[in-house]
């Protein structure tokens, strides 16, 4: 079965490659899903698909696609799927649990929840783009390869 990571992505981060390996090695391959447009991002889709390419660099069985409008309707067009979520802690997990069954009422599809690993459970795309802006290091939060590009992209005084 195909497992689904959709989101932003704005930016990718070492949290999402660690789904993304994890995901790979329960169900074989894994389609990262960035959306086009979710009204919130900050960087623009060639942007953040760049960051997503540089992120899962090497990572065999991964695809990366695009899509608009709703997840659900993206989510129904590739069945069988699930869709694959990380969890940070209990905020997390009270968030998911609403989307889930809006996804779930939508196009009856199942949701898997990966706790985030102790190196990354900390990591957030809004923690990411705060470091790049202020030039701080991203070493732990962003994939050495696509480093210099996040610092491109969010940055305002570039790379430190």
């Amino acid at each position: 079965m195909k497992a689904v990571l959709a989101g932003a992505f704005d930016p990718f981060t070492c949290g999402h490659r660690n789904l993304a390996e994890r995901a790979l090695s329960v169900f074989g391959e894994a389609m990262i899903a960035v959306a086009e447009d979710t009204g919130k991002s900050t960087a623009s889709l060639a942007d953040r698909l760049e960051l997503v390419k540089l992120s899962v660099a090497g990572l065999d069985g991964v695809k990366i696609v695009t899509f608009t409008g709703l997840l659900s309707e993206f989510l129904k067009r590739q069945s069988p799927c699930v869709l694959i979520r990380g969890l940070r802690g209990a905020r997390d997990y009270e968030y998911e649990r609403d989307l889930s069954r809006v996804y779930n009422g939508q196009c009856d599809n199942e949701c898997v929840y990966l706790m985030s690993d102790a190196q990354t459970e900390h990591v957030s795309s809004t923690v990411v783009r705060q470091l790049a802006g202020l030039g701080a290091s991203l070493d732990g939060y962003v994939v050495g390869d696509a480093q210099q590009k996040t610092y491109s992209v969010y940055g305002k005084r570039g790379n430190v």
